[in-house]
């Protein structure tokens, strides 16, 4: 095992997945023996998750996407009505993968991983660009661009749905690290910062821990529900480095 996200010790009855990062290949067929949620009493919690053994992998197969139904999580399916959400305000789990899973090498986990997590109330906060914060850094300089984010953000879509571009639209290359429960992104250039204007693009599809897009919420009625947006569409922020 290398790391869980959200990392957050908090996270909302209505978050929509995990991500577990392997060190090496695993093998797809047994994984959801060995993944499981557990209440504060150590019980597993029957139905949290999505178990497809193929399509919830990356394809080095050493990320596992945790699903939680999302029939369950959303208002007024069937599924939600009957059973309601996997997680409950106020209390406590354990997301655990147990010794029995294997890499593709045959091996198995030397040890089990456990993250446990307390839980507060559903989030029905759509993703707003202008409540978050850019530090702007130093023209000339290869100093860190941060920025603050308006609450926990998916981490996929951190590394993929934000881009940086200069003033001619080119893409600036870098190296990108999360901070704070992946409340920051903070973004270090290859080559240092001009002093003219940049422009932060972010698509559209971008998502918080619950799965709310910027476009709308996921917990939407299904007629509506907001996921049409054309992958491609941007909102932009702008700024400028500082001078020396």
């Amino acid at each position: 095992m290398e790391q869980v996200y959200p990392t957050a010790e908090v996270l909302p009855e209505n978050l929509l997945r995990f991500y577990i990062y392997f060190s090496e290949p695993m093998a797809r067929e047994w994984i959801w023996k060995s993944v499981v949620l557990l209440d504060a009493s150590g019980a597993v919690v029957p139905g949290a998750f999505i178990e497809n053994k193929f399509d919830l992998w990356s394809p080095d197969d050493r990320r596992l996407t945790v699903l939680f139904d999302p029939g369950r999580v959303k208002t007024g399916l069937v599924a939600h009505n009957t059973l309601g959400r996997a997680l409950e305000a106020g209390e406590s789990y354990t997301l655990r993968v147990d010794v029995g899973a294997e890499a593709r090498s045959g091996c198995a986990m030397s040890r089990a991983y456990s993250k446990t997590f307390g839980v507060v109330e559903a989030d029905f906060a759509v993703p707003d660009l202008a409540d978050w914060q850019i530090f702007a850094p130093s023209a000339g300089s290869k100093d860190t661009l941060r920025v603050v984010l308006d609450g926990p953000t998916d981490h996929l879509s951190l590394a993929y749905r934000i881009r940086v571009k200069d003033a001619q639209g080119n893409l600036v290359r870098g190296a990108l690290r999360l901070g704070d429960e992946e409340r920051e992104w903070l973004f270090t250039p290859t080559a240092p910062w001009a002093g003219t204007a940049y422009h932060l693009e972010v698509n559209t599809t971008l998502e918080d821990i619950a799965g709310n897009r910027l476009t709308g919420l996921f917990d939407r009625p299904l007629v509506t529900d907001g996921f049409s947006e054309p992958s491609g569409a941007v909102e932009t922020l702008s700024f400028t480095p500082r001078p020396n």
